[in-house]
């Protein structure tokens, strides 16, 4: 089953773009809690929480999601 994940490049764009180099900044600067990103980054879950603090940092919003084909059986080349 496909689904929606957060794109960690766009993520990381916009880390750079804002001069944050660690969870603790990213943290501080969007008000939510290390555990909510690093659960975003490991998860790539796209919560509303994670959605609006990438858009007040300045992220494409063609850019934030990816589709993950999870269930999709890769055949080999």
């Amino acid at each position: 089953m496909a689904q929606f994940r957060i794109s960690l490049d766009e993520l990381e764009r916009v880390k750079r773009r804002n001069r944050i180099t660690s969870q603790v900044e990213l943290a501080s600067v969007t008000g939510l809690s290390r555990s909510t990103w690093n659960r975003a980054m490991r998860d790539g879950e796209p919560s509303r929480q994670i959605l609006e603090a990438l858009a007040h940092l300045g992220a494409d919003p063609s850019k934030v999601l990816v589709l993950d084909d999870l269930g999709k059986e890769r055949v080999p080349a």
